[in-house]
This record gives structure tokens, C-alpha cells and sequence, in this order.
């Protein structure tokens, strides 16, 4: 996969792996919107990367969902990859 040129959403991407992803996408030169529950962390990614564009979004709720879609929509028409990094971890037991 090309990592330059493109308009990458990451969902779950204000920490861990979606942070490495993003990170990854920028030094190659795309334009990265990251999207996450805790706004807090997502501006804490972009005071590392200004170049980073945020948006608090839980994707269990589809209200959320669909204003993130809207969002997306208007402000970036050319996006052509879509990273699905969100979830939750549970400690389970057997």
C-alpha cells in the first residue's frame, strides 16, 4: 500500500497502534484525520502533530457516527483510506 498522497481516516488513532499508523502516514506525506472518544488525547496527538486533524467520535454511537460522516463529507472529499484501529479491550476470563 502507498503510504503518500492519500487522505487517511483512523479511527482510535489519539494513542497506541492508530497514533504509530498516523505518525506513519504523515512522515509519508498524507493528510490524517485521527478520531477517538477522549478529546483530551486527541489533542495531546495533535500538539505532537499540528499537522493532524481531530475529531471526537465514538463509534459505538451512530449519531456520532453519522456527524462524523458529515464532517468527513465536507472538509475532506478526497478521502481514500480508512483505518478502523477503534475498540475496547475487557479482560476475560474463562
Amino acid at each position: 500500500m502507498k503510504l503518500s498522497g492519500n487522505a487517511v481516516l483512523i479511527t482510535g488513532g489519539a494513542t497506541g497502534i492508530g497514533l504509530a499508523m498516523a505518525e506513519a502516514f504523515l512522515k509519508a506525506g498524507s493528510e490524517v484525520v485521527i478520531c477517538g472518544r477522549r478529546k483530551a488525547r486527541l489533542e495531546q496527538a495533535r500538539k505532537r502533530h499540528p499537522e493532524l486533524h481531530v475529531r471526537t467520535c465514538d463509534v459505538a454511537s451512530r449519531s456520532d457516527c453519522r456527524a462524523l460522516a458529515r464532517w468527513i463529507g465536507a472538509r475532506f472529499k478526497g478521502l481514500n483510506v480508512l483505518v478502523n484501529n477503534a475498540g475496547i479491550q475487557r479482560d476475560s476470563r474463562w
